[in-house]
């Protein structure tokens, strides 16, 4: 029976272990497939040949992963592309980071893009037809163009409550880039991603466009590609065991190990049964036994000087206790005090008592008969 427990509990254990082994592969799997537009992705809607593009132009890119979200000291231009799970203290510190005199280039339709842009008064809109080409409406002139009209494969334009922008891209009355000043910085916002991915670097004109754009950012220094916002994090730095376990495969290793054991022992564990009778009933002692074992012990060490004493204390103490008389004072004093108080007090009979409790030299049969006159002494007065 207990073969087959042990079997069942180790299937048991394999199964979990599979299970988990499963889980894995798939979380593996999962993120090595990169979002779109990630910088380190080569699938058509990547952007990993703009970043192998700026870094051809000697542009210095910044580590990707970082262990919590700010924009870098050292970087001068900043891509978020198809940003997701931005939040309002993140635009805020992207804010700051541009008014010191730098660039961000955003592109995007979703959330995160969205709530960038309205916090600097944009907004995007559907175009029922479409807009699969944009047009230079005011043209960089930077680079030479080969095509006036580029694709851009977006279905959303940008609208804005404010005047203090420059439209670059559009198709009729839809803008799809726009830049403006913030701070001492610029803020490139388009709703054309399309023009940033791997794909749309190979149509035909878009190389020009992109190096137009590249030139409006004003790349002066190093870039940084924000993959925080497409699920890459740093690792943090471990100060103490509790992160260690946490945060490295050898110390999630040791939780998942000891994590089995414990569930091994708990499954190999049996309850408790009913509690046994015991075979033979156990005796207690009287309290009279304990009494006559102390006597025993006094005798062995010769306290009878010691006990005699403490009868001689207590009959004084008691006798006094009514009357307020010392019990340290001499035995005579003492009797001759307690008469004044009690004239028909047995003066010799008390005084003969007290002398010989204070003797201590009396036999056993003598110290009983004294301890018992004591009592009667303290019960009768």
């Amino acid at each position: 029976m207990k073969a087959r427990r042990d079997v069942f509990i180790s299937l048991g254990l394999l199964v979990v272990l599979v299970l988990i082994a499963v889980g894995a592969g798939i979380q593996e799997s999962q993120n090595a497939e990169k979002p779109p537009y990630s910088s380190l992705s080569s699938a058509p809607n990547g952007a990993s040949a703009l970043r192998a593009w700026l870094e051809a132009m000697q542009v210095e890119i910044l580590p990707d992963a970082i262990p919590a979200f700010e924009p870098p000291e050292a970087a001068r231009l900043i891509f978020m592309l198809e940003p997701t799970g931005v939040t309002d203290e993140e635009i805020g510190l992207l804010n700051d980071w541009v008014r010191r005199g730098n660039t961000l280039v955003a592109a995007g339709t979703r959330q995160g893009f969205r709530l960038l842009a309205i916090h600097h008064d944009f907004s995007l809109y559907s175009v029922a037809e479409g807009i699969d080409q944009v047009a230079f409406q005011n043209p960089l002139l930077v680079s030479p163009l080969a095509n006036a009209v580029v694709p851009s494969n977006t279905h959303f334009a940008l609208s804005a409550s404010r005047t203090d922008y420059v439209t670059y891209l559009g198709s009729q009355a839809h803008p799809a880039l726009v830049s403006f000043q913030h701070g001492r910085g610029r803020i490139i916002l388009s709703s054309a991603p399309y023009l940033f991915s791997n794909k749309g670097l190979t149509e035909e004109g878009m190389p020009e466009v992109t190096l137009n754009i590249l030139r409006l950012a004003g790349v002066e220094g190093p870039a940084w590609f924000d993959e925080w916002h497409h699920g890459l994090r740093g690792q943090a730095e471990i100060t103490g065991p509790g992160q260690w376990l946490v945060g490295t495969p050898i110390g999630q290793a040791l939780l998942f190990v000891a994590g089995a054991i414990f569930i091994s022992l708990l499954l190999q564990g049996r309850g408790f049964g009913r509690p046994l009778t015991p075979l033979r009933e156990i005796r207690r002692r009287a309290p009279l036994e304990y009494i006559r074992a102390i006597a025993n012990l006094g005798r062995r060490a010769g306290h009878r000087r010691h006990v005699m004493r403490q009868y001689h204390t207590a009959l004084k103490r008691g006798l006094g206790k009514r009357y307020r008389l010392d019990p340290s004072i001499p035995d005579t004093e003492y009797v001759d005090a307690l008469a004044n108080y009690k004239p028909g007090t047995d003066k010799q009979a008390l005084l003969d008592l007290l002398t010989s409790l204070d003797a201590g030299k009396a036999r056993e049969s003598e110290m009983v008969r004294l301890a018992a006159e004591t009592a009667d002494w303290l019960k009768n007065t």
